[in-house]
Order: structure tokens, then sequence, then C-alpha cells
């Protein structure tokens, strides 16, 4: 496992868990003022991913479901799809990833760089 430094702006985590399931906490979408919908941008040359607050009709934008446990889960197999093969993620791992708001933007960055994966266990 890789470390990253600990981000003291915003408790926010993005986590990828064996490529099927995305969670956001909810905490990632509090100073988006918690929107019903949001869209994912993909900043290349930096590798970062970001999320920004969306309508319904706004192209590509996707529902924000119901927190679980202070989560908000996201199964759309062909964002998911996509997200792996930008971050060049194994769907086999789990991937942890510290957000950081941006208040001149609006938009939460997560660095995707700066991962901490975990192998699946064999149990």
């Amino acid at each position: 496992m890789s470390e990253h430094p600990k981000n003291q702006n915003l408790p926010a985590v993005l986590r990828m868990k064996r490529g099927w399931e995305l969670t956001i906490s909810r905490a990632a979408l509090e100073p988006l003022g918690n929107p019903g919908y949001v869209r994912f941008l993909w900043s290349a040359q930096q590798r970062v991913l970001l999320i920004e607050a969306a309508d319904a009709d706004t192209p590509q934008s996707l529902r924000v479901g119901a927190p679980k446990g202070g989560s908000i889960v996201f199964r759309n197999h062909s964002f998911l799809d996509a997200i792996l093969k930008l971050t060049q993620w194994n769907r086999d791992s789990i991937y942890t990833v510290q957000g950081e708001y941006l208040p001149k933007l609006n938009m939460v960055a997560f660095e995707t760089q700066n991962v901490i994966q975990e192998e699946p266990s064999n149990a």
C-alpha cells in the first residue's frame, strides 16, 4: 500500500471497489450544496477526477442517490468502466483517494496518482 498526504481541508473520500462500485463520502458533496446530480470530469494532464454539481439535463450527469452509511454509491457499469480505463486501475483492486474542494472552480478534485491501493484477499 502506498501512503499519501492527508488532506486537511475536506474529509472527502472516493473509493472504487473492485470495478463494480464507486462510493463517495457525503462530505465530498457538501461544499457543492449536496446536489441531486453530479458530473465527473477528467483532467488527463494532471490525472485528476473532478466532480461538479449538475442538473438532470446536464450532459453526462449522474443522479445522486440516497446516502448509504454516509456515502453515495454509483454502480453505472459503463461509467465505472470509463473510470477504470482513464485511471488505469486494476478492476480487482480497491482504491481509496482523498479529495480536495476547489472553491474557485466549485468542484471537488481527486488526484488519482495519490491513491491507496488494496489488493484483493483470497479469503
